[in-house]
């Protein structure tokens, strides 16, 4: 009786797996499509009219307030992501800038700083070679400009207000880049007596 039952078992799992692989087979050669794949297409457009259609926030909300919304939902990434740990970024850099500069801007001046901070040049020319890799538009010579207020002023630095990266002028993202190039080559060296 036992061998009885384990055939009838068998035979079951032999015809079960016959009727998946038949399923499969015909799922495989079916011709239906499913997702146009292809976005060129015209019934892709349609496709995707149809789902944005669907999506009536945007018809909700005015240019100006999408673009509050949009800036606020920004901040708050900005804010979350600074708090993950960066370790080629001092945390003083983090906590004043990273909502304000990018943080790949902010990786760089940090890593231009601290092979900078080791040569025996003059601090015009530090800061300037800091930044040189953010602005490979501009010349040594024009970039020093910026870099002089903040070498040669009692305390010298540059007063920004804070915006948003995007929002700064090109002038304005220069000057912050020497004012964080500056703070950190303070925090890597200690000011020499005058």
């Amino acid at each position: 009786m036992t061998n009885q039952f384990i055939r009838s078992l068998e035979s079951e799992s032999e015809q079960s797996r016959q009727s998946l692989q038949e399923e499969l087979l015909e799922l495989l050669l079916d011709e239906e499509e499913v997702y146009p794949w292809d976005p060129t297409s015209l019934e892709a457009e349609a496709y995707f009219s149809e789902i944005e259609a669907e999506f009536s926030l945007i018809d909700a909300l005015d240019e100006a307030e999408m673009t509050n919304q949009a800036d606020l939902l920004f901040s708050n990434i900005g804010r979350c992501w600074s708090s993950v740990n960066h370790p080629k970024i001092p945390r003083f850099l983090l906590h004043e800038f990273a909502q304000l500069v990018p943080l790949k801007w902010l990786e760089t001046i940090t890593t231009q700083a601290e092979l900078l901070a080791t040569k025996n040049l003059s601090r015009v020319t530090q800061l300037v070679e800091c930044v040189k890799p953010l602005w490979t538009n501009w010349m040594a010579d024009d970039l020093e400009v910026f870099a002089r207020p903040l070498t040669y002023a009692m305390g010298g630095e540059y007063n920004i207000k804070p915006k948003f990266w995007q929002e700064l002028s090109e002038i304005e993202q220069i000057r912050l880049s020497m004012s964080i190039a500056q703070k950190v080559f303070n925090q890597l060296t200690p000011k020499k007596e005058e």
